[in-house]
């Protein structure tokens, strides 16, 4: 009998039991279903570790139950254990089907082994949801080219790369397939579709410029190479160019399908985790990892996504196996020290940072000022920013940052205009329209203009509940609180735990009127560590002072 059998069984005898006497489940049985559930809660609310615990614990009980084994594996592969994904994934259920993500593990092992007909009797036969279908689809794709059937494998791309927002990474998968078939001509096509599609892939990037350069396209490949140095990741591509110029290969690894497979699921699971998709992305960028245990770029992506999860443990083992010598180490250092903050662990942190800056170059040192900076360290960060700013000058990214600074230390005017520049180098960054736009219209200064700033940032990051509760400030400065209303209540929807998006929900609702949930979300905001404890305490007992007209 299947769990759910066995639970539809437990139902029904719980809601029948005041009609007729029913001999009660089998221990076993019921011990099965119980673990079954709490390692499905702790798989939806992210506690992969303690899923993994509990459902070893139902298989001890029933050990090819169907829904035991592909909970089992989600959470392997979520903790980033791929030896026990692999020993679960090859595991024959009693009744039903092998999952999806069965199929998918021992296709990447096939992959990477070289067994392409293998891994693609495997991925034919992939039914699930639609992560894990497009998943399998990008895994059969590699397969296929493994199989040297490479007009196969570029058909089904051409079909995904429409799927937005997932079409730019297919671009490239499609680039990467024509690339590792010798169709150079056809690779360069999709890696320049693939360019334009606003997607940064790192590991890809350096496939396109290692394909310009085999091709004697070099000026174009650094030229490529060379507009990378602001972007993530820039230290692998900053490597890759000093290669290209000592006459050396690009890419530091040839291309195979194990590669190219594995740079794919990077990027699926990159976008995953940017969709707040934490379980398939850290999923999918597990199995990245076990086709190229050297694609430090999909580990870091694996980290941050555990660290957002508050797993700091999980995120500092994965950050510690890269190597001193990968392009990655710096970056997987620097995030060490800001999961030692997270952890409230906030001089460890900063000698770390300073160790780190020592070492280092640039990137580091605006390490040294964005820690600086995250521990309310202002007055020591404004002058590593400055330093900074000094020597690149076209780096909007450096403004911001000193932006948020001078205007932390009083210095608005100084703030303004570093703002201003930002957007002059960058006119689309949301990030810069947002902080422009919110600090005018808390000001109540510009109204209109800040107003039109934050709706520019929300069209750019809709699901950004940070922009959007800019947008219902800049409405309620105005006062209208009509749209402020909807745009605040919706702020809090995405991230309930945030204080001053409770803060101003609460003030919305003191002038609409709505005292006691006014002074609930004011209560609320108190509990989420507000920065400013004092005024909510005050709104709380003595409520806002009357209104006045905001400047226009």
């Amino acid at each position: 009998m299947t769990l759910r059998r066995a639970a539809a069984g437990l139902i029904f005898a719980a809601c029948t039991a005041a009609c007729a006497s029913l001999p009660p489940p089998e221990p076993r049985q019921a011990d099965a279903y119980a673990n079954f559930l709490v390692a499905r809660l702790a798989n939806l609310s992210g506690d992969y570790r303690a899923a993994s615990a509990r459902y070893d614990h139902a298989l001890a009980l029933a050990p090819r139950d169907a829904e035991l084994l592909d909970g089992a594996l989600i959470a392997a592969l979520a903790t980033g254990d791929a030896e026990r994904a692999r020993e679960l994934a090859q595991v024959e259920p009693e009744q039903g089907e092998v999952s999806a993500y069965a199929r998918i593990v021992r296709a990447a092992d096939a992959i990477a082994g070289g067994r392409y007909r293998a891994a693609r009797e495997q991925l034919e036969h992939v039914e699930g949801s639609a992560a894990e279908e497009l998943t399998g689809s990008l895994l059969l794709n590699w397969a296929r080219a493994g199989e040297n059937r490479a007009d196969a494998a570029t058909v089904e791309l051409d079909r995904l790369a429409a799927v937005r927002p997932y079409g730019a990474l297919f671009a490239y998968q499609q680039g990467m397939t024509l690339d590792y078939a010798g169709r150079n001509a056809e690779a360069l096509a999709a890696y320049h579709s693939a360019a334009g599609g606003g997607l940064w892939i790192a590991p890809a990037v350096e496939r396109h410029a290692d394909l310009l350069a085999r091709t004697d396209a070099r000026d174009a490949a650094m030229a490529l190479l060379s507009g990378s140095e602001s972007r993530p990741d820039s230290e692998a591509l900053a490597r890759a160019l000093a290669r290209l110029q000592h006459g050396e290969g690009v890419a530091e690894a040839p291309l195979n399908p194990a590669r190219g497979a594995a740079i794919g699921l990077f990027g699926l699971g990159a976008i995953f985790v940017q969709e707040n998709d934490n379980t398939r992305g850290l999923v999918t960028l597990s199995v990245a990892l076990m086709l190229d245990s050297s694609l430090d770029a999909a580990r870091l992506n694996f980290a941050q996504a555990q660290n957002e999860l508050q797993h700091a443990g999980e995120a500092r083992a994965a950050l510690q196996q890269v190597p001193a010598d990968s392009a990655y180490y710096e970056g997987a250092q620097i995030m060490i020290a800001w999961v030692l903050k997270g952890e409230g662990r906030n001089d460890e942190a900063l000698a770390l940072a300073w160790q780190i800056a020592a070492a280092g170059g640039a990137r580091a040192r605006r390490a040294l000022a964005d820690m600086y900076r995250g521990l309310d360290r202002y007055a020591e960060a404004e002058p590593i920013y400055s330093e900074l700013i000094g020597a690149r000058s076209d780096d909007w990214r450096l403004y911001l940052s000193r932006a948020i600074v001078l205007e932390k230390l009083g210095r608005w005017p100084a703030a303004e205009a570093d703002l201003q520049r930002a957007l002059e180098l960058s006119p689309d960054q949301p990030d810069v329209l947002n902080f422009l736009g919110y600090m005018w219209a808390d000001r109540g200064e510009h109204l209109q203009e800040g107003l039109a700033m934050i709706q520019h940032a929300v069209a750019l990051r809709p699901a950004s509940a940070a922009i959007i509760d800019s947008l219902g400030w800049a409405y309620f400065r105005l006062g209208d609180f009509e749209k402020a209303q909807e745009h605040l209540e919706r702020a809090v929807e995405l991230e309930p735990a945030n204080a001053t998006l409770n803060d101003h929900l609460g003030d919305l609702y003191w002038r609409l009127d709505r005292f006691t949930e006014a002074r609930f979300q004011w209560r609320r905001a108190l509990a989420l560590e507000p920065d400013d404890a004092a005024a909510l305490e005050a709104k709380v007992e003595r409520g806002l002072p009357p209104v006045r007209s905001a400047t226009r």
